[in-house]
């Protein structure tokens, strides 16, 4: 039913006709009929949206208020403004009231408020007070809605590690192409916006693949990126190492670190490119990602040339009938790398054998006797084993495991008592031997070997003599255990590390000692159990190793 409104008025201009006292009689005036609006939030239609999807206002970003409008009066809305007001955790959050078009009567109408925030916004919350005014007050009442407000959280972008592959050979040598491969990541929770990445190379070394200048348009807390760069140095390069500078930018400008590469001529190449494993930020402690060890980088490089000192290095990892021994094969290679560079052996003098088999043993062994024999007793050699050790469980003799032996016959393997006898019958001032294996029949891993019995088998020690130390892994019936965190046997990391520190000048008795206490250390957090490196001196040298050095 339509409604009006009569509004009774005295008329002026009868008022005007004489002055008499008669009564006059009143007019009217009747006003044209009003159809107003009824406005109101559809029911449930409130809603926070925001980019990141945490259903928080973060620092740094653009968010919305949506909502819906009905109208359910009898005119169209005209003149309506949406309003917001805000309580609480205010901190540089910005909003704005916004003019509406036109609310048809009996339609809808969506609705979009931005909020936005700046570096400033703090941990907190906000309350939103939201409603759509209508100027002859049929506008809806306000509804409210609670968010969280988090502060801003900076990124971190740093080079977390890096390593080198060739392509021939196995280190790095001019004209000879090889692989840098950067680990870039974000060491802080902030996300990195418009990341860019470029790398300054020297006169003479070329680009031969990869982009010198590399975009990233995100990356998360935690999060890395691996990056490969093939380059070659020329003949006309002069240098002895090769500086490769990483030049990082994200969105601000302030949250990255460059980092300069020092690659030296003659080191040794890792033994492959490392696949990288996203790390999702979960809001635990972040912790530096790692292609390789913290051994395998700043290796100590000492120009004197050790050139009386000679090495032999057994890495054995894959077993034709027994499991591999994890990280084996790379123990062997830095054991290489810390001998030719921080220990100062010319890379001629280092016979490195991997995965070698009984008749390898005997070769490896045959050569050093022939060394020491024609340097007429000034040699000084250093024997490094990493593999499986097995138990004759008949007489608890100990046997070195080529990797076409089997746990299942001593009799294929290498007797460590006549590794002894070789190594202190050689004609050298001093022999140090260093044994990263266990002789229980246990596995790096601490399981029991395949073909073992299931019970650990208490090794006998065989003693050294002539001239000979010799640092062992573990003792007893305990195992050798790996350093998973390190990929390295724990024995070796621990050997290479103090080697690191030292700058390769340790005696041996603070080289004993720091092996001893580390490992015990390490092996009870990592494994909860015991792993006891030992040293045993012959009765030549009992009195002075402690003061001898590998260098």
């Amino acid at each position: 039913m339509n409604r009006f409104i009569v509004v009774f008025a005295l008329c002026p201009a009868l008022m005007a006709v004489g002055q008499s006292n008669v009564s006059k009689p009143k007019a009217f005036n009747v006003v044209k009929e009003v159809k107003p609006p009824v406005l109101d939030f559809v029911p449930g239609s409130l809603q926070f949206v925001d980019a990141t999807g945490n259903n928080a206002i973060d620092a740094n970003e653009t968010c919305y208020i949506k909502f819906k409008i009905q109208n359910t009066g009898l005119g169209d809305g005209y003149a309506c403004r949406a309003v917001v007001k805000a309580t609480g955790t205010t901190n540089d959050v910005r909003y704005s009231n916004s003019s509406l078009d036109v609310i048809k009567q009996g339609g809808t109408m969506d609705v979009s408020i931005p909020v936005t925030t700046g570096i400033n916004t703090a941990d907190g919350k906000v309350q939103f007070e939201v409603m759509v005014d209508e100027p002859n007050g049929f506008g809806t009442d306000p509804q409210f809605i609670s968010v969280n407000t988090r502060a801003f959280d900076a990124p971190y972008l740093q080079v977390a590690d890096y390593t080198v592959t060739g392509v021939s050979g196995n280190s790095l040598q001019k004209k000879r192409p090889f692989d840098l491969q950067v680990l870039l990541q974000n060491t802080k929770y902030g996300e990195a916006q418009n990341v860019t990445v470029s790398i300054d190379i020297p006169d003479n070394v070329m680009l031969l693949d990869g982009e010198q200048y590399a975009t990233i348009d995100k990356l998360g807390g935690g999060k890395t990126k691996s990056l490969v760069y093939s380059l070659i140095a020329n003949n006309n390069y002069s240098g002895t190492s090769i500086p490769v500078t990483v030049h990082i930018k994200e969105k601000y400008g302030k949250y990255a670190e460059d980092k300069t590469i020092n690659l030296a001529f003659n080191q040794t190449f890792a033994s492959n490119k490392i696949s990288v494993d996203e790390i999702v930020n979960d809001r635990k402690a972040i912790t530096l990602a790692s292609l390789s060890s913290d051994v395998d980088k700043n290796i100590p490089f000492n120009a004197s040339d050790n050139t009386n000192t000679f090495a032999v290095i057994i890495a054995n990892e894959n077993y034709q009938y027994e499991s591999a021994v994890e990280f084996a094969k790379h123990d062997g290679e830095m054991m290489k790398q810390y001998c030719t560079q921080t220990l100062g052996m010319p890379e001629k003098n280092v016979r490195l054998v991997e995965n070698a088999t009984l008749n390898n043993i005997r070769a490896a062994l045959g050569w050093i006797k022939e060394v020491s024999d024609a340097y007429n007793g000034q040699a000084k050699v250093v024997f490094y084993y990493s593999g499986h050790g097995i138990p004759n469980e008949a007489t608890s003799q100990a046997y070195l495991l080529p990797v076409d032996g089997t746990g299942r016959d001593y009799n294929t393997g290498y007797p460590v008592s006549k590794l002894y006898e070789e190594l202190s019958s050689l004609q050298a001032q001093s022999v140090v031997a260093f044994m990263d294996a266990c002789f229980s029949g246990a596995k790096r891993s601490g399981e029991m070997m395949a073909s073992a019995r299931g019970v650990a088998i208490k090794a006998r020690q065989d003693t050294p003599k002539g001239k000979m130390v010799v640092f062992s892994a573990s003792q007893g019936d305990e195992t050798a255990y790996p350093y998973k965190g390190q990929s390295h046997g724990m024995f070796t990391y621990f050997l290479l590390k103090k080697l690191q520190e030292s700058n390769g000048d340790a005696t041996l008795g603070e080289l004993g000692d720091y092996i001893n206490s580390k490992v015990r250390q390490c092996s009870i957090v990592e494994n909860s159990k015991s792993q006891t490196p030992t040293v045993v001196p012959s009765a030549t040298v009992a009195s002075e190793w402690r003061s001898m050095k590998l260098r």
